[in-house]
């Protein structure tokens, strides 16, 4: 996704960073590209932008031209060839049909077997298919994952804990005139009114947190605890599996399936202690990850 002409600026603005002492590209500083020419071309530009498309002395830019050279200089190649996130067999090989143009019948015939129509039947929903579908209605798939949260608990005996979202503007609580006038929906990025958490619970982290921990968009993992509030009034041994809470959790346990982050006294291995209260952005990361991967 990145093209020629992005290439030379981030080349010439690394070399300003660095103090503009080197003639060499991106001042010096030793760069690895990564990317899958089956994917998107860069955006906004016309296809010709891309890196590997020879250079037009006619209509490219100075600068096109210039991240044209630059691309020219990367001599080593390492193709990947392991896949590392998906496991599904069927799905993978699915994956590496459509990348090059060769989905078959009998890929068709799967795909149509995880369509969900307009409403989703959630008495009778079967699910025992593996646990991805293709709808194109957002609606369908968050009924379906509510659906199936429920369930995991019935099956499992864990509780659904629903969390209410608490609403802060520049560090304090939303008056009711702001309520009123929609700052809510200006200022949360569409995030929901309440979030549901379980154990046992599949989390999808959808931002960059913290690359270097692989907490990156992509990571998944599963809740491991809902450790609540202190003074969180006590619902009692009722055998009640739906439990609305009153207050927000003290913090979740959130085990990855991978991370390079340091392992907790007393924690599990890969296990990662993501607070609810630490800020307002730690929040909506886990109000992401809960309510796209219920």
């Amino acid at each position: 996704m990145l093209g020629k002409l992005f290439l030379a600026r981030l080349s010439r603005n690394i070399s300003i960073g660095k103090g503009g002492l080197s003639t060499q590209s991106f001042g010096g500083i030793n760069v690895i590209i990564c990317g899958d020419f089956h994917q998107f071309s860069p955006v906004a530009v016309r296809p010709s932008e891309a890196l590997f498309y020879p250079i037009d002395a006619a209509w490219d830019s100075l600068e096109s031209k210039l991240g044209w050279t630059i691309y020219e200089e990367f001599s080593t190649v390492v193709i990947l060839k392991e896949q590392m996130r998906v496991t599904d067999a069927v799905w993978l090989d699915f994956l590496h049909h459509l990348r090059v143009g060769g989905v078959q019948k009998h890929h068709l015939v799967m795909l149509r077997t995880l369509i969900v129509g307009k409403e989703c039947d959630v008495e009778s929903a079967n699910f025992e298919i593996p646990p991805w579908l293709v709808t194109p209605r957002h609606a369908v798939r968050a009924q379906w994952n509510s659906a199936a949260v429920r369930k995991m608990c019935k099956d499992t005996g864990h509780r659904l804990f629903i969390c209410s979202a608490e609403d802060t503007y520049q560090g304090r609580p939303l008056n009711l005139p702001e309520k009123k006038n929609g700052r809510r929906e200006m200022k949360m990025k569409d995030l929901p009114n309440f979030i549901k958490l379980a154990i046992g619970m599949k989390v999808l982290v959808t931002r960059n947190i913290e690359t270097d921990l692989n907490l990156a968009n992509g990571a998944h993992g599963e809740i491991a605890d809902v450790v609540l509030d202190p003074d969180e009034p006590p619902f009692g041994d009722t055998g009640e599996t739906i439990v609305d809470l009153e207050k927000m959790p003290a913090y979740t346990l959130v085990k990855l399936a991978r991370t390079r982050a340091t392992r907790l006294e007393g924690l599990d291995e890969h296990s990662k202690n993501i607070g609810l209260r630490e800020s307002p952005e730690t929040s909506e990361e886990i109000a992401d990850e809960a309510e796209d991967s219920e």
